[in-house]
Order: C-alpha cells, then sequence, then structure tokens
C-alpha cells in the first residue's frame, strides 16, 4: 500500500488528474486528441498501483498520518519542521508551484527527503493575463477601438489620438507587485523586457532574488506611493482580507493603475470605486472582484463602460483554461510516478 497525502486548500494538486474525457464542467478540448488522450484521470495513471490517498485541509490532520506516508504533496501551506521530522518513510515532499517556502528544507536534509517543486503553468497564465491589462490601459486599445469602430479618423487625422495625457512608455514607468510569489515573479521577468523599474513588498523579503529579477524591496507604504502601475499578488486569509484600504489607495498616484488579478476580497471595493470614480488614480484592471460572481448592478460595471475611466474588468478568467490545471497536475504525479519506477524525479530543488 503506498500512502499519499495531499494538501491543498486551493484545489489545483488533484484538479488536472480528474477532468471528465466529454461530460466534465471543464472537459478538455477535444482539438487534439492525441493530446486528450494523453491527459490521463489519477486513477488512469496510477493503474495497477494499491494507493491510499488522504486529502486533507488543516495542519492537525497532517500529524496523525505523516509518520507512515510515502509521498507528501502540498500547495502554498506550511509545513512546520517538527511535523516533516516525523516523516520516517517518506520518499518525497512533491510541492505544486516553485515558490516553496512552506517546506522545511533543513528538516527534509535531516531525512534525506528529496524536495522537489514543479512550476505552475496556470500562475504563468495569470502573469500573463495581468501584463495584458497593463498594456491594454497603457496602449488606450479600448478607446482606439472605438476610435476606428467609429470611423472617427475620416473626421480628424489619421495616426495617434491622445485620449488620456500622462499615460507613458513602459520605460518610463514603475511596477510595484504586491506580494512576490510565483506569479509576481514572472511579472518582474516581463519588467525586465520593457526596460521597466521594478519595486516589490512581501512579508518575506528575497534579497537572493533581487538581483535576478531586477527589483526593489520597499516599504508597505512605498509600494502604494511609488508605484505607476500596482499589481496585487497576495494570498486571501483572514488576516489580509480588505488589507488593501481608503489610506492605502490613497497613497496612490493620480495617474497610477491598480492591477487585481490575486482576490477580490483583499481589497476595500468601495473605497477602490469612490478613488476610481473621482478620478484619484489613473484606472483599473480587475480579474476578481468581492463578490462573485459579480451583480449585475456593481458600480464597477458603469465604471468599466464608460471609457473615461479606464477600468477593464474579466470574470475570474487569467488562469485560462483546463489545460493549465492538466499540465500543473501531470507534473506533480509524473514526479510520484517517476519515484515509484526509480526514476530521476524533475524540477528537484533539493541537492541530497
Amino acid at each position: 500500500m503506498i500512502k499519499i497525502v495531499v494538501w491543498d486548500n486551493i484545489g489545483n494538486v488533484l484538479l488536472g488528474m480528474r477532468l471528465g474525457k466529454a461530460t466534465d464542467t471543464y472537459a478538455l478540448t477535444d482539438d487534439d486528441p492525441a493530446a486528450v488522450e494523453g491527459a490521463p484521470t489519477f486513477e488512469e495513471a496510477f493503474a495497477g498501483y494499491e494507493i491510499e490517498l488522504h486529502q486533507i485541509h488543516k495542519l492537525e490532520e497532517l500529524e496523525p498520518l505523516i509518520e507512515d506516508t510515502d509521498f507528501l504533496v502540498i500547495h502554498k501551506e506550511r509545513v512546520p519542521a517538527e511535523i516533516l521530522a516525523k516523516g520516517k518513510k517518506l520518499r518525497l515532499v512533491q510541492h505544486l508551484g516553485q515558490d516553496y517556502r512552506g517546506v522545511p528544507m533543513d528538516a527534509a536534509r535531516e531525512l534525506g527527503i528529496p524536495v522537489a517543486a514543479t512550476p505552475l503553468i496556470n500562475y504563468v497564465a495569470v502573469a500573463e493575463h495581468s501584463w495584458a491589462l497593463i498594456l491594454d490601459y497603457m496602449k488606450q486599445i479600448p478607446q482606439y477601438r472605438v476610435h476606428m469602430e467609429s470611423r472617427a479618423y475620416a473626421k480628424t487625422n489619421w495616426g495617434p489620438i491622445i485620449v488620456q495625457p500622462g499615460i507613458r512608455l513602459a520605460w518610463d514607468q514603475t511596477l510595484g507587485l504586491l506580494g512576490f510569489g510565483e506569479i509576481a515573479r514572472p511579472m518582474a521577468r516581463y519588467a525586465q523586457a520593457f526596460g521597466m523599474k521594478a519595486i516589490y513588498w512581501d512579508a518575506v523579503r528575497f534579497p537572493e532574488l533581487e538581483k535576478e529579477y531586477g527589483i526593489e524591496y520597499v516599504s508597505w507604504d512605498e509600494i502604494f506611493s511609488r508605484s505607476d502601475i500596482l499589481s496585487v499578488h497576495l494570498p486571501i486569509k483572514p488576516e489580509t482580507t480588505k488589507i488593501i484600504g481608503a489610506r492605502e489607495i490613497g497613497l496612490m498616484k493620480p495617474h497610477s493603475f491598480f492591477v487585481n488579478t490575486a482576490r477580490g476580497k483583499l481589497v476595500d471595493q468601495p473605497a477602490l470605486v469612490e478613488a476610481l470614480k473621482n478620478h484619484k488614480i489613473g484606472g483599473a484592471g480587475l480579474d476578481v472582484m468581492f463578490e462573485e460572481p459579480i451583480p449585475v448592478d456593481d458600480p464597477l460595471h458603469a465604471l468599466h463602460e464608460d471609457l473615461s475611466y479606464n477600468v477593464a474588468l474579466t470574470p475570474h478568467s487569467a488562469w485560462q483554461g483546463p489545460w493549465t490545471w492538466v499540465r500543473d497536475s501531470q507534473n506533480i504525479w509524473f514526479n510520484v510516478l517517476r519515484t515509484l519506477r526509480g526514476e530521476p524525479i524533475e524540477y528537484k530543488v533539493s541537492d541530497w
């Protein structure tokens, strides 16, 4: 019997291994039948193995299971060193996501347990979506679409139109990343490609990553006051609910653009709406809202429909689709299979 414990309160670890071939809400597309057949369910992948799978949601559930667990799979959870030290039978600690700060590496080293941290394709998709919202604002694409559809160029000059003075090139702007986890890091990489200055705040500082990503660590207030583009990448917890309030929004520059592809409940939404209505900030790109689905009469809709407010709304779609989940899940579970077969694992972050 192979005992596997999954600690994942978001659901990504197994989601891509459970998508139905035809009947699931998020069924895979059939534009590439070979790819669909190559995306096994959990049961298909582990056919021939006797698996005892435990899905847990809190630390108290882990402690009584850890002593005879073979594989521990976690996503964005923090395992205390003293708990991991009890896992004498562990053959692999597998983390979903390259930001594996919750894994006690010293404890894993003492036990000689290999640790793997697979990248989240899902998170790369979110980073791309965040940048799409940013470029949409900086290049004023919605305004140009109306300009072309209405044939307004026939009555004016053919060429650029100044819709909102003060919009500048990415080169001239400072990108602020509120949180520096696995979505924020590719965001910083993209900023480097644009020659853009980047700053970040996180509850944990990452000096070793600052040079690699060309980014500067700043204080909580500075991230709001210095950013021309502020992109939110914090986890939602009881202590982070409405962590971005009227005071923080009030620190932002009049032309600054607020991006949230993390969680809507991180923000005091009425305070954000008030700032947008009064042009206290330059605009907002929101993939997440405080209440989802967003009510049909929510004031954000009116701001989205009036291009002068520079508000772009998308329906919590930055993750893009089920294929991102499939790739994430397969990266994890194929590593477990590699261990069972005695093959080298991928995305290993331990040096023992």
